[in-house]
């Protein structure tokens, strides 16, 4: 059986993720949301409450992929960033819906996967609700610079004209 041929014209994919209803958990894809604010051509944003396999397509043919998420902390710990690989074709059917999973299915069934990045951004509040905790707020600016400086290294993405952000987002989003 042929294995199905990903889209051309690769882009770079920003995947935020996390429940609008568990307070801090919504980070990741507050983050998602305000970069797709942003309007970068070749940059696609998606805001998801959860990671699914349907996301494995177009994400095997991105050119580059962060994953944003919240991770719960204690007070004063950073945003982190790290360089992530695919979960192993044996483990990746137990916890397939997480970065590592999605992007071990991508490798399988399309024989390819991108550069990909996680970005975790530090939280405290996840009881249902809406609102940031002030931890997960500032989290928020940080990892939307943090994802900002990711986008201006990658080849070929003109995050502005200055290489920054828009600080309009900042304002709107948090």
């Amino acid at each position: 059986m042929k294995k199905p041929s990903p889209p051309t014209d690769p882009e770079i994919l920003v995947i935020g993720y996390g429940s609008s209803l568990r307070s801090d958990d919504s980070v990741g894809a507050r983050a998602a949301a305000a970069v797709g604010d942003w309007a970068l051509p070749g940059v696609r944003a998606i805001a998801a409450q959860q990671l699914t396999p349907e996301l494995v397509e177009p994400l095997s043919a991105a050119r580059l992929v962060i994953f944003v998420d919240a991770r719960r902390a204690e007070a004063g710990e950073p945003v982190r960033v790290e360089p992530i690989e695919p979960e192993a074709i044996a483990s990746m059917f137990v916890h397939a819906c997480n970065p590592r999973g999605l992007l071990g299915i991508a490798q399988e069934i399309f024989g390819s996967r991108p550069p990909a990045w996680l970005v975790t951004v530090p939280a405290t509040e996840f009881a249902v609700g809406e609102r940031l905790s002030p931890m997960a707020h500032s989290g928020l600016v940080a990892a939307l610079q943090t994802i900002a400086g990711l986008l201006s290294s990658a080849p070929g993405c003109a995050l502005t004209a200055r290489g920054r952000m828009p600080d309009h987002t900042l304002k709107k989003t948090c």
